[in-house]
């Protein structure tokens, strides 16, 4: 009897995960990069959504990433990441922040810390580090968006301040 790599048995994981996000959001409307974009408000809080540094998904790929500076000055900024749709792609990166929480990890370092938790009935993975004093947070909404949000030079408090204003279910009920 051979055994497992762990390189299978993650193999064996990300497709199981993979096909109960598909079952999950079978349902659910897919929206373009542009879509999401236009669905971003221009400003949330005190930061503004800069143009020039939006990216854009593919057919493949349902997914928009965009930058918000912070008003005051450009030592602050957050970057937005959203991924919605049902390719392979879509669901690959999903399937990655399931394992990181399912893992449950959690660390405390002299640089940082890593957690994973709870938070309006949403896993999330929550990273603080020193370095440029940068935090991100990553989490699943409805089984359809993966959102990541990364800040600089703000600590994760503010970031939550942040991801509050993004109002997804104007884009769940449609």
């Amino acid at each position: 009897m051979a055994k497992e790599t762990s390189s299978e048995n993650t193999a064996q994981v990300e497709e199981s995960v993979m096909n109960q996000d598909e079952q999950a959001v079978n349902d659910f409307k897919t929206y373009t990069g542009e879509e999401l974009n236009n669905w971003l408000p221009a400003k949330i809080l005190d930061y503004v959504k800069e143009p020039s540094t939006l990216e854009f998904g593919n057919e493949e790929l349902h997914q928009v990433k965009a930058d918000y500076q912070y008003k005051g000055g450009h030592e602050k900024y957050i970057t937005v990441e959203i991924t919605n749709g049902q390719s392979q792609k879509d669901l690959r990166i999903k399937s990655s922040i399931v394992q990181r929480i399912e893992m449950k990890f959690a660390e405390d370092t002299e640089s940082g810390y890593t957690k994973v938790h709870k938070r309006n009935n949403v896993e999330v993975f929550e990273m603080q580090g020193d370095y440029n004093n940068s935090c991100s947070l990553e989490y699943i909404i409805n089984n359809q968006f993966y959102v990541r949000l990364d800040g600089n030079n703000l600590k994760a408090a503010e970031l939550w301040q942040f991801a509050d204003e993004l109002n997804f279910k104007e884009l769940t009920q449609k």
